[in-house]
């Protein structure tokens, strides 16, 4: 075993024995065998799940990729020969075992309490992916595809509100190789109908009667699960707080008591400084070349649209939202705060602080306005540089990068998705 393996055996054991799944005892005799029959296929599917989790997460540790199980009497197990280990489920005694280069089998213990945990057992409440400024549901492709392809989520499709109409479709993408049906599902990836040139308030509206349209595609579910990135954290707020209003309409929609729990991820809470910057198109980064902090966000943003001049953060939209003790926030919802870090983040004409380049970290964390309400968390990850994000070149100050548009797609915001999926 090298250095990097010893390094991370220990986290994985730690990791492991909270998220890898154990099979249900009344299924250890069928699972002994090679033959499955249709009623053990889904306790052979969380096994699945659980081991492609694994070697996703901890590539080094299981590598290359594997699919597929093997069996030997009382494993199911899988072998990752560059990595020299394998990865079984003893149907003995429902636990988890790691078999490393040093060989010997490491008992990572009776885990069925964690299963939901990796999001490889069952599923509650549909889930629904809510985009961000300047986004769409495409935002959430590379998670969507994991879900399906190695979580076996069923995907149920595309919702999107039609302000013409005042109806929500549910679609499947145009690509035919996605399984997706159309209709009930573990989750959903929305599409707003417009999210620049509409208030929060308004996004809220299309988000209830979204929610209102995957509850009725799933008979006897009562309850959602909020996944958000950036403004579609806020539209959520303006949902739970009883804020949502139709376009044109002065007459708020009242909260349905129907989501379970909100995440928010890289979510500006307090607003962003980037917002008030662009929209008033200071050019305080480079005068020089006229290089303004608009520049920062690679996507089409428009300076003066409703959406940025919302983003400020002493809009009155914000204010509103804010106002807790006029519009408090249920109490009975869990609420995670998901915090990109790792770029110095403008917050005002000369300070940085912590972030991901667009969204300070004080401003990601709900905690920072809710204060005491039960049930709430929130985690900082540090996201990486890559080239979904984007850099401008400041004199005297060198090189700002922003990795917002990475959060979606970053491994780490997925895991702690799904560890905070209960």
């Amino acid at each position: 075993m090298n250095n990097q393996q010893r390094k991370s055996y220990p986290l994985l054991a730690r990791t492991l024995g909270l998220l890898i799944l154990v099979v249900i005892c009344n299924t250890a005799a069928a699972i002994n065998s090679p033959v499955q029959t249709a009623n053990t296929a889904p306790s052979l599917k969380n096994i699945e799940c659980s081991f492609n989790w694994a070697q996703t997460f901890y590539p080094n540790l299981f590598s290359p990729p594997v699919s597929g199980v093997q069996f030997f009497s009382p494993y199911t197990y899988r072998y990752y020969p560059s990595t020299n280990a394998y990865l079984g489920v003893s149907s003995a005694d429902d636990h988890v075992y790691y078999l490393g280069p040093e060989g010997a089998w490491q008992d990572l213990g009776d885990l069925s309490a964690w299963l939901t945990m990796s999001g490889c057992g069952a599923k509650p409440y549909p889930v629904i992916f809510i985009h961000g400024l300047a986004s769409s549901a495409v935002t959430w492709t590379p998670f969507r595809n994991y879900l399906i392809n190695n979580g076996y989520w069923t995907f149920g499709g595309i919702p999107a509100y039609n302000q013409t109409t005042k109806t929500v479709d549910i679609s499947c993408p145009s690509d035919s190789s996605v399984a997706c049906t159309g209709s009930a599902g573990d989750f959903y990836t929305l599409n707003f109908s417009d999210n620049q040139d509409l208030p929060f308030d308004v996004l809220a509206g299309e988000l209830a009667a979204i929610i209102k349209a995957v509850l009725d595609a799933n008979p006897g579910k009562t309850k959602v699960l909020l996944i958000s990135h950036s403004i579609g954290g806020l539209a959520a707020r303006e949902y739970l707080e009883g804020l949502a209003r139709e376009l044109n309409s002065v007459t708020t929609t009242p909260y349905r008591e129907n989501v379970a729990k909100l995440i928010t991820v890289g979510a500006p809470h307090q607003g962003s400084f980037w917002a008030e910057a662009c929209h008033n198109q200071i050019d305080i980064l480079d005068i020089s070349v006229d290089v303004g902090i608009c520049e920062l966000l690679p996507l089409h943003i428009d300076s003066n649209s409703i959406a940025v001049e919302d983003l400020m953060p002493t809009s009155s939209a914000l204010n509103v939202l804010n106002d807790l003790t006029a519009h408090p926030l249920p109490s009975d919802i869990s609420y995670v705060s998901i915090i990109g870090t790792g770029q110095p983040t403008l917050v005002n004409l000369v300070d940085f602080k912590n972030g991901d380049g667009i969204v300070s970290d004080i401003s990601q964390d709900l905690r920072m306005i809710t204060g005491n309400l039960t049930q709430q968390k929130s985690v900082r990850i540090n996201i990486p540089f890559r080239a979904c994000g984007n850099k401008i070149t400041v004199p005297s100050i060198g090189n700002i990068g922003e990795t917002h548009t990475c959060e979606t797609t970053d491994i780490g915001v997925w895991a702690e998705i799904l560890r905070d999926l209960q």
